[in-house]
């Protein structure tokens, strides 16, 4: 589908208005529907392509999956991806996971609450032949926890707040092939960082994590993309749990280093119309070279977006949705097109 262009019907109806005597009134935009919405909500989507269909991995019990025949749809519930909690994991309730295809199969980023952290929680690995699991926790220790707990490979030397928890792991394959993983640490002031993996997705190599940016507020929910020698990272701001949740980008020539780069507003409520338009995620279209920014945004009441009560906060009966837009790249820039 391509986005359609919209001069010819707009110079139509300009000249019928002024046939008619009248002026035209601007078209109001519509608001965007979910492409899926489920009673039990889904949140934090992150999004894989396989076999012409696309999978989302969400926030839940041990990773819950959909899977949509188009980014429109139908969907339809795998179950949980994750077949077993860790022996380091207190229990299986897992934020953001997402996944990615290596040459050794299907690895499963997750964050799940680690025992001793007093509710701080750690990153593992988890592997599967197939996409919708069941993935396998890998070893007995975990990918990323704080001070190297649980005999984890990184130890997040350097975090902003010395007993955060890590969240939201997302893959990242640059031009040359090498894998990284990239994750925020929890609390504020809040960072995103890398870990450098081998070549199965499961292991660090070389040093540990370094931090890309740093923020005296929220800034989680990280995607990294490769435009030649740019490098574009996708991040959710501000509190979740509110319409103020926005999808912000940054762009540097230096993978490693973000900080003092301008962020760009990508996402907002006031631009979509969608309460609190984050968690996105960006994978390959089915058709041309067009891609798909798949989110989530609170709708109440069906699948109305939500509006926060008088004290920010949201009624009782929000839940999160997906949506889908076109996305295409202006050189580094990126650009979203229609909601579908």
């Amino acid at each position: 589908m391509h986005p359609r262009t919209t001069w010819r019907p707009s110079l139509i109806a300009v000249v019928v208005a002024l046939v008619a005597g009248t002026a035209a009134a601007p078209a109001a935009a519509a608001t965007p529907q979910p492409v899926y919405a489920p009673s039990g909500g889904i949140a934090d989507p992150g999004v894989v392509r396989h076999n012409d269909t696309f999978v989302v991995f969400a926030t839940g019990t041990r990773a819950p999956a959909y899977r949509g025949e188009t980014a429109s749809g139908p969907w339809s519930a795998l179950g949980t991806t994750l077949g077993s909690v860790p022996d380091w994991a207190e229990n299986g309730a897992v934020w953001a996971p997402d996944a990615v295809r290596t040459a050794t199969g299907w690895v499963l980023y997750y964050s799940a609450p680690a025992k001793g952290k007093n509710g701080q929680r750690c990153i593992g690995a988890a592997t599967s032949d197939t996409v919708d699991g069941t993935y396998t926790p890998v070893g007995i220790a975990p990918l990323i926890c704080p001070g190297g707990a649980h005999g984890a490979d990184d130890a997040v030397a350097g975090r902003p707040v010395a007993a955060a928890g890590v969240i939201d792991p997302s893959p990242f394959e640059d031009a040359d092939g090498k894998r990284f993983v990239l994750y925020k640490t929890q609390q504020t002031p809040s960072s995103i960082r890398m870990l450098r993996l081998d070549d199965t997705g499961t292991r660090w190599v070389g040093n540990a994590s370094g931090e890309l940016v740093r923020n005296a507020g929220i800034i989680e929910n990280p995607v990294l993309r490769q435009r030649g020698s740019t490098y574009v990272l996708f991040a959710s701001r501000h509190g979740y749990d509110n319409c103020s949740y926005a999808t912000v980008y940054l762009t540097s020539t230096d993978r490693w280093d973000f900080h003092g780069r301008t962020e760009h507003s990508l996402l907002t409520t006031s631009g979509t119309g969608i309460c609190g338009p984050g968690g996105a995620d960006l994978v390959p279209a089915l058709v041309d070279d067009e891609q798909r920014l798949f989110l989530h945004g609170w709708v109440c009441a069906g699948t109305t977006p939500c509006r926060q009560q008088a004290d920010g906060s949201l009624p009782a009966n929000a839940r999160r949705a997906l949506y889908a837009a076109i996305f295409r790249w202006d050189g580094a820039t990126p650009r979203v097109g229609a909601f579908l």
